[in-house]
């Protein structure tokens, strides 16, 4: 099968690339950056902001990983890459079959009329978003759904060697020999293993089962403490977990964003309302969905591997981290 990737030199796109790679597919890396060459792999360099691809080879299907992640960004950069970068993608491949790896960052923070923490993919994507990330990964659903037989896997908090995202935050916590969590120890965080997230992609490759939308998370929710131990002794952090409590680290969040924001920092602070959500509020995923359309089963989520990789390459514009 022949097989795009946008977003190639990312975090979850790397992945994606290697796993089709290894069950044979021909894949066309694309990104900003160079990818390692390979057999099976050709790659060309695409900014999604210029518009659609010029002379593109036929595919079969294109996994669409590329997004802005940079959640402290404005909105019409998100909206350049993600959104109007997705329109770029389409037009280029008018009638291939469309993957995308978007976020449950789209849901909103309690789902309505059933356990507040418990989300299936019938809740709708919030319409109070916590960042421009988080809206422009609903609008760029909206978009690739328009056609038909498209796939949208939803992944939540994704980890694994080189995560540019949620391990700085957590290292950035460390404070006076303690490691900050916004949250109470019982908090249930559901993370997303990477690998899992590539065996998704790939059987939405190559097992049609119409258009869809899918949770993908590892097989149980952690308990914030089993993530703070297991995070710091995978990366050798001395620290110990200091629990802030919901209540205190979203009006942590709240107070520090805000000045922030009107400063325009150009960098965020240590705490974020969207940060705040992943780790301060209950939130577990049903992955029944996952399991029956493409027989993706997810395994117990290994902490150990969440630390640095040596030659981590985070490509901001173009790489979905999904938190």
């Amino acid at each position: 099968m022949r097989v795009a990737v946008t977003g190639a030199s990312g975090f979850v796109g790397g992945v994606v690339v290697e796993l089709l790679l290894a069950r044979g597919h021909d894949v066309l890396a694309l990104s900003r950056r160079p990818v390692p060459p390979r057999p099976g792999l050709v790659h060309r360099p695409w900014d999604l902001t210029t518009g659609p691809l010029a002379d593109p080879p036929e595919v079969d299907v294109v996994v669409h990983a590329a997004a802005h992640v940079d959640e402290w960004d404005p909105w019409p950069v998100h909206r350049a890459v993600t959104v109007d970068g997705t329109g770029a993608v389409l037009t280029t491949w008018p009638r291939a079959r469309i993957v995308l790896v978007s976020s449950c960052s789209v849901y909103p923070l309690r789902a309505p009329r059933r356990p507040r923490h418990h989300f299936s993919e019938d809740v709708a994507p919030s319409r109070r978003p916590l960042s421009a990330y988080s809206r422009a990964k609903a609008a760029q659903e909206r978009v690739v759904l328009d056609r038909e037989g498209t796939v949208v896997l939803r992944p939540h908090a994704v980890h694994g060697p080189g995560d540019p995202t949620l391990l700085p935050r957590l290292a950035r916590a460390r404070r006076g020999g303690r490691l900050v969590c916004p949250g109470g120890p019982d908090t249930l965080v559901h993370l997303t293993d990477v690998r899992l997230v590539a065996q998704a992609v790939a059987a939405a490759c190559e097992i049609p089962c119409g258009t869809a939308v899918l949770n993908v998370a590892d097989a149980a929710p952690l308990r914030l403490a089993a993530v703070a131990a297991g995070v710091a002794i995978a990366n050798r952090w001395p620290e110990r977990p200091l629990f802030t409590g919901s209540l205190a680290a979203w009006t942590a969040a709240l107070a520090l964003e805000g000045p922030a924001r009107l400063l325009r920092a150009s960098s965020p602070p240590v705490l974020t309302a969207y940060a705040v959500s992943h780790l301060a509020v209950s939130r577990v995923f049903d992955t029944t969905l996952l399991r029956e359309r493409l027989g993706v089963e997810p395994g117990p989520t290994d902490l150990s591997r969440w630390r640095p990789a040596p030659t981590a390459d985070a490509d901001g514009a173009s790489d979905d981290s999904h938190p």
